[in-house]
């Protein structure tokens, strides 16, 4: 089973591969999967199993079409999903999206398609622009965490199309609790939720004075409940929208006191409910601080790559979450990497040209070795 797991995402990705062709399945997997588990560069990992010749290879078989990218990836997490509704009695899940960077180094004029770079919003040595994924994740469910979907993302895109797309296809399999939101998203996103009839938390900018008011009139720790109209704007279209804010005056959180402004339509009858709510987005920052150890790095310019390079690092950490889900939490990702190292070459997925010259010299040196000693 664990070796259909590992080849699931590359077989769907690679599926035009011609059988004749010298370049195997299994010779892309064992590069990607090697250079995940060393946090390597595709042409690095390429060289050190020798599986195949250079980068260049894997990138000419990949489907020229973010949709592509995208389906394949979505449909493995659909099969880890309908597992895991079958193991958790069918339970509601909290889900989360989120914005995440991926740093662009270079001039903009080199990239191959600019539509895809974005200015980078935090400081990153030596790098202005970046790539950006959205993505959705389960998160807060006693630690069942897995990536469900993830979309490149371009300038002009509608956000909030993409997260009616990705959230409608979650709940065909699933059943959703509540979708968790960062600042960022806005009208557009409430409008698209309620439509599908989700519940909804999104962590409001302090755009503007309006919400001024009300704090002044609450104490530390007191929360308070208003309803906001709206017109969101679309194809020269304006159409009505409303929703509930809860506005929270200085709740403490880690010993420091904040103001919090949400858009739900949650019900909840204090400010530490709705707090404690938000926060399990939070888990979805903990899985892409995770990524960063599993992540397959390389020097293409081009954004298909780079998102098909992405999903696939997303790949390898639904593969250890679900491992971890059945061995314990004690299945740490180091662990993993251990075990798969290790998997992979007593599977013969691994196997280096020069390994038996390794072998041969090995074993002379140690007669040596024991003839001198």
């Amino acid at each position: 089973m664990k070796k259909e797991i590992l080849l699931d995402l590359s077989k769907d990705s690679f599926k035009e591969l011609d059988r004749k062709n010298a370049v195997k399945i299994s010779n892309i997997n064992t590069s990607l999967i090697e250079a995940a588990l060393n946090s390597k560069f595709v042409n690095e990992s390429c060289k050190s199993t020798e599986e195949i010749s250079k980068s260049q290879i894997i990138y000419r078989k990949l489907p020229n079409n973010a949709q592509v990218v995208q389906f394949n990836f979505r449909e493995h997490a659909k099969k880890f999903l309908r597992m895991l509704k079958i193991f958790s009695r069918n339970r509601r899940f909290i889900i989360s999206f989120d914005e995440t960077e991926e740093p662009f180094y270079g001039e903009l004029n080199k990239s191959e398609n600019n539509l895809y770079i974005f200015d980078l919003t935090y400081e990153q040595k030596g790098a202005k622009y970046c790539y950006k994924y959205l993505t959705v994740a389960i998160t807060g469910n006693n630690g069942i965490r897995y990536i469900l979907d993830a979309r490149i993302m371009f300038r002009g895109m509608y956000v909030e199309d993409e997260v009616y797309e990705m959230a409608a296809s979650i709940k065909n399999i699933i059943s959703i609790e509540v979708v968790l939101f960062d600042r960022g998203f806005g009208w557009g996103v409430i409008y698209k939720l309620q439509q599908l009839k989700l519940k909804y938390i999104v962590f409001w900018k302090k755009q503007g004075t309006w919400h001024q008011k009300y704090f002044k009139g609450m104490k530390d720790g007191e929360f308070c409940e208003i309803n906001k109209k709206y017109r969101y704007k679309r194809d020269k279209t304006g159409y009505p929208v409303e929703s509930k804010f809860v506005l929270i005056k200085q709740h403490e959180y880690n010993g420091k006191k904040y103001d919090w402004i949400f858009a739900t339509n949650l019900d909840k009858t204090s400010a530490e409910k709705y707090v404690k709510r938000y926060k399990k987005r939070w888990g979805i920052e903990t899985i892409f601080r995770v990524t960063d150890d599993i992540r397959v790095y390389t020097t293409s310019t081009n954004p298909l790559i780079r998102y098909f390079l992405f999903t696939f690092t997303c790949f390898v950490y639904n593969v250890w979450k679900f491992l971890q889900y059945f061995i314990g939490k004690e299945f740490t990702l180091a662990n993993f990497i251990t075990n798969l190292h290790k998997y992979m070459i007593e599977k013969d997925f691994i196997r280096p040209r020069q390994y038996g010259d390794f072998i041969k010299i090995h074993s002379k040196c140690n007669k040596l070795l024991r003839k001198i000693s």
